[in-house]
């Protein structure tokens, strides 16, 4: 990144992060209102033309959604999704009462995620951009659960990183060392994946998403081979204007009939499959802002984590 691009990300941190301040103190149903007002103006240029050629690419979108009423829609709850954040971002002390837990009503599914904890060995959770994941790390927390999320960060002054800390949770970059990854699940902590976008600074492979080969990272993989447990899906969707469902779904299992990489394919195609048909159920909810389709095979070469080429060769 040249000197001028690193200022000019700079400057717009310091504008976006004064402007959520100032957005952060208001009551929290007139911010949401100004958001969502606001969100067709906020998410344009670059981003905005990603969103409107994903909701066109063919065969992506359910029958029964149309592009142009469902990128309004999708704004809409991006607007929603920032003004929960922001509202995060005042603190959310986990050991006392909050807003959180009226907001977010767990799914009789959870004890999915209660059995797998109960084992000892930890849990790792595998969710999606979709409905507000930043709302499912915390509400996960005020139940105890200590560990980690792993994503892509941006220096000691990101935002994000910094609104998870406030309300008790770590952040580990994704070029964290494998062992610190295995370390908060062998403590029997739960670690965290957003694994439905490509990165291309690690190692993946080219998979069905929404229909439409994608690259897919295959660490998520990699841990539960390694850990010899399966991947939980989680996911915390919109379920009406006010509140959000948590649920989980069938952990999946490595199949240990196959070898590794075919057992490696096999599990993150499930994966896959998991997440486009969440996408289809609520595609409202989902980052369709992001360019998922935008490495094609054969036009970039990812550089994988070093330690995940040596625990999955």
């Amino acid at each position: 990144m040249t000197q001028g691009k690193r200022q000019r990300r700079q400057r717009r941190g310091r504008l976006a992060s004064c402007a959520g301040g100032v957005l952060a103190a208001l009551p929290h149903g007139l911010r949401t209102s100004i958001l969502r007002s606001l969100a067709p103006v906020l998410v344009r240029g670059r981003a905005r033309r990603v969103l409107r050629e994903n909701l066109m690419r063919p065969g992506v979108l359910p029958d029964s959604a149309q592009p142009l009423p469902l990128e309004r829609d999708v704004l809409r709850h991006s607007g929603r999704q920032l003004s929960e954040v922001l509202r995060l971002s005042r603190g959310a002390n986990p050991d006392e009462p909050s807003w959180i837990d009226d907001v977010v009503r767990p799914h009789p599914s959870f004890e999915r995620l209660e059995a797998e904890l109960a084992k000892g060995r930890g849990a790792i959770i595998v969710t999606a951009h979709l409905g507000n994941w930043e709302l499912l790390c915390a509400w996960l927390r005020r139940r105890g659960l200590g560990g980690a999320v792993v994503g892509k960060t941006r220096g000691d002054d990101d935002w994000l990183v910094l609104v998870r800390e406030g309300y008790g949770v770590r952040t580990l970059g994704q070029d964290t060392p494998a062992k610190e990854m295995l370390r908060v699940l062998k403590d029997g902590g739960v670690l965290g994946l957003l694994c439905d976008l490509e990165a291309r600074r690690l190692d993946g492979e080219f998979l069905p998403f929404l229909g439409l080969d994608a690259l897919t990272m295959t660490a998520p993989a990699a841990l539960a081979r390694t850990l010899r447990a399966p991947l939980i899906p989680v996911r915390c969707v919109a379920v009406d204007e006010r509140h959000y469902e948590l649920s989980v779904d069938e952990p999946l299992e490595i199949d240990p009939s196959l070898n590794r990489d075919a057992a490696r394919t096999e599990l993150l195609r499930r994966l896959n499959d998991t997440y486009s048909r969440w996408i289809r159920e609520t595609p409202e909810q989902w980052a369709w802002h992001q360019p998922r389709w935008r490495t094609r095979p054969g036009e970039w070469d990812a550089v994988p984590n070093a330690e995940w080429r040596r625990i999955y060769g």
